[in-house]
C-alpha cells in the first residue's frame, strides 16, 4: 500500500508528518484527512475567535495531492447583554478583520489548487475587495 503524509497547518505553524500513513485508495486518503480535522480543532480552537485548520496530504514523492480545511469563526452579534459588555473586540473591526482574512485564504486556496495562470484576474478582484475593506475601516 502507498504511503501518504498528512501535514497539519493551524494558521501559524506547519507540522510536517514524517512517518506517513498507508492508505489503500485515494478515497481513504481524503476520508482520513477530513476526519482528523475535528480532533485538531478541539485542541487548537480555544486560542482564538477565528481559526482555519488545514490538512495537506503529500504522496511518497513529496507532491501535495489533497487539502482539507475546517474554519471556525465566532463573533458577538450585540455590544452588550443585560448591561454587560461583550468581552470581544469592536464588532465592526472584527467583521472587517474576518473579511480580510477570508480574502487571503481564498487567494491562497486558488493558488494552491493550481490556478496560477488565472491568478492575475483573481488578484485584481481580491485587491479591490481588500481595498474596500480598508476604506470601510478608515470611514467608520
Amino acid at each position: 500500500m502507498p504511503l501518504f503524509f498528512f501535514d497539519i497547518y493551524d494558521g501559524s505553524e506547519l507540522m510536517r508528518d514524517d512517518s506517513g500513513v498507508e492508505c489503500s485508495s485515494l478515497a481513504e486518503v481524503s476520508s482520513r484527512a477530513v476526519h482528523v480535522l475535528p480532533d485538531i480543532a478541539r485542541e487548537e480552537l480555544p486560542n482564538g475567535t477565528a481559526r482555519t485548520l488545514f490538512v495537506k496530504v503529500r504522496d511518497d514523492a513529496g507532491r501535495y495531492i489533497f487539502r482539507a480545511s475546517l474554519k471556525l469563526a465566532s463573533a458577538w452579534m450585540v455590544e452588550d447583554v443585560g448591561g454587560e459588555r461583550q468581552p470581544g473586540e469592536d464588532r465592526w473591526e472584527a467583521a472587517l478583520s474576518r473579511t480580510k482574512t477570508q480574502l487571503g485564504e481564498l487567494r491562497r486556496e486558488f493558488s494552491e489548487d493550481g490556478f496560477a495562470l488565472e491568478m492575475d484576474g483573481l488578484d485584481s478582484l481580491f485587491s479591490v475587495a481588500e481595498g474596500e475593506v480598508e476604506r470601510l475601516r478608515r470611514n467608520k
